[in-house]
């Protein structure tokens, strides 16, 4: 039950330039349902993927990917899906006493992405957890210069999709900073949120798509109509179900 999002970021489509989408959680809102559903898409799909990691693990995708009828772990196996676990290196260097710095990281992502680049014409990339870099004590201007980087590396490969994973505490969090630095590059924003008045058993939240990158399309460059979409999910085992609000 993925194909609601995959129909609606239009990554079923066939692309003439890279795109770049940002996940933006809002007031811990969990949104790791959209990054299984796009990985499900390129496992489906055979679609080269690097996963960077700093929030959830293989694992977590793995047991998810079952239950949605994909095996992630085939995909590695295969070279198909290649991880970085970010943090895993951080606590390595930690217990070293010796620093990460993020130039480094970007040079193991872009190694990697040239690496596969040789096998596959497409390379996509996932950041998991942007905002666990300030965790680990780099600086807004240091995380943005490093996605930067990363957005600047796929935009370089036709038909490639970047997506920028943001955990956001609230509007007066540094998160919310750097979220907010990320969502004027990008072509698609995906803001993730919970119910307002609480739980509920038939919604699950908030989606709010927003099109920044619209305004430099030939198609949309002349038009007002940029406004954001709004939806309402439901998630399930094995998927999730977008529902037009006032549908429920």
């Amino acid at each position: 039950m993925s194909s609601d999002i995959i129909t609606t970021l239009e990554i079923d489509k066939e692309n003439s330039s890279s795109k770049i989408f940002v996940v933006k959680e809002i007031s811990g809102c969990d949104s790791s349902f959209i990054i299984s559903c796009v990985l499900g898409h390129f496992v489906k799909n055979r679609s080269a993927v690097l996963i960077i990691s700093t929030h959830n693990s293989i694992k977590h995708y793995q047991n998810v990917g079952l239950k949605m009828n994909y095996n992630l772990i085939k995909g590695v196996d295969a070279g198909l899906i290649n991880v970085y676990d970010v943090g895993n290196e951080y606590v390595d260097k930690l217990l070293k006493n010796e620093h990460l710095s993020l130039d480094s990281i970007f040079e193991s992502i872009k190694e990697k992405v040239e690496q596969m680049q040789h096998k596959y014409d497409m390379v996509n990339v996932i950041v998991d957890g942007i905002s666990h870099l300030l965790n680990m004590q780099y600086n807004v201007r240091d995380v943005n210069t490093v996605c930067s980087n990363i957005i600047d590396l796929v935009r370089c490969y036709k038909n490639s999709l970047l997506f920028l994973h943001c955990n956001v505490a609230n509007e007066l969090d540094v998160t919310h900073v750097v979220s907010n630095l990320l969502c004027h590059k990008a072509h698609m924003v995906l803001e993730v949120e919970n119910l307002t008045s609480g739980w509920s058993a038939d919604v699950s939240g908030h989606l709010t798509l927003k099109y920044p990158g619209r305004k430099f399309e030939d198609e949309y460059m002349f038009s007002m109509d940029l406004k954001p979409t709004q939806y309402l999910f439901k998630l399930f085992d094995r998927g999730v179900k977008l529902l037009a609000p006032g549908t429920v």
